[in-house]
């Protein structure tokens, strides 16, 4: 009895400790913040997730205009439905506008943003700690906002997530994406698509950070809008807990057509 009660006694150890690595993977904290890029994992089934951006600022300067942009509280919720799928609402309570002219003359805008309705779905799941993920967001815009903050109409994008981690502390990730954005005056709807990379590294188990770019076509039937923006993103992020994320991240523009410089603060909670 001594030699088989042994044996049962490291068999269950064995299942324990491969029951707690699994629930630990299963456990990881899936956010979408930081970066330009958006990661391919999916919300767990009958999660809870709110991603929400503390403050965000936002400079555009062009033509001896300075344009001012900041939002409070802008708030994606997902929720995790059948194993490979989530829904998703999004929506950015309060935001502030500061536009100086050339000629030295102000404008402020204090609005409520709009809100967004959406879908992800997986195609392609990881089945260990590495590999290939790759999933499909569809998000529909409702203007339930005002410009500045808000569009003026309503608009739909879609985006392909994929994410290659490769090794525990490097990951790959791009996100090409399709959209019909409303025009800047508010009134139709326009095509925008592009793509962005980003390779993340793990400098600990509970901090990350991550370099991107993105680049964009615009086609606003508006000239001085049209055009292809292209950015690059430095972001940092530290998970406290499993299910708290804290982050923290700079994208700059690198042509005319992008803003000059965006500077936000987020936090990632699952419930």
């Amino acid at each position: 009895m001594g030699r088989w009660g042994t044996l049962f006694g490291c068999g269950v150890a064995f299942l324990a400790t491969a029951a707690a690595a699994e629930d630990s993977n299963a456990d990881r904290l899936c956010s979408e913040r930081p970066g330009l890029t958006t990661s391919a994992c999916i919300t767990a089934p009958g999660r809870l997730q709110t991603e929400t951006a503390l403050a965000d600022w936002t400079l555009d300067r062009s033509q001896g205009e300075r344009d001012d942009s900041v939002l409070i509280g802008d708030t994606l919720v997902r929720y995790g439905v059948g194993g490979k799928t989530e829904i998703r609402f999004g929506w950015t309570p309060f935001g502030i506008d500061r536009d100086r002219a050339a000629d030295g003359s102000v404008e402020h805008a204090h609005r409520v943003g709009d809100a967004t309705v959406g879908v992800k779905t997986s195609l392609v799941e990881r089945k260990s700690d590495n590999g290939l993920a790759v999933s499909m967001i569809a998000t529909a815009s409702l203007p339930v906002g005002r410009q500045p903050i808000g569009a003026g109409d309503w608009g739909f994008s879609f985006l392909l997530p994929i994410t290659y981690r490769t090794s525990k502390t490097v990951s790959i990730q791009a996100t090409p994406m399709a959209a019909a954005a409303v025009d800047d005056d508010g009134r139709g709807r326009h095509a925008r698509y592009g793509s962005a990379v980003e390779i993340e590294y793990a400098l600990s188990d509970a901090v990350k950070t991550d370099v991107s770019a993105q680049i964009l076509r615009d086609d606003d039937p508006d000239p001085s809008v049209r055009g292809t923006p292209a950015l690059a993103s430095v972001a940092l992020s530290w998970q406290p807990s499993h299910n708290t994320q804290l982050d923290l991240g700079t994208n700059v523009g690198l042509n005319r057509a992008a803003p000059d410089a965006e500077v936000y603060a987020g936090i990632s909670h699952r419930f």
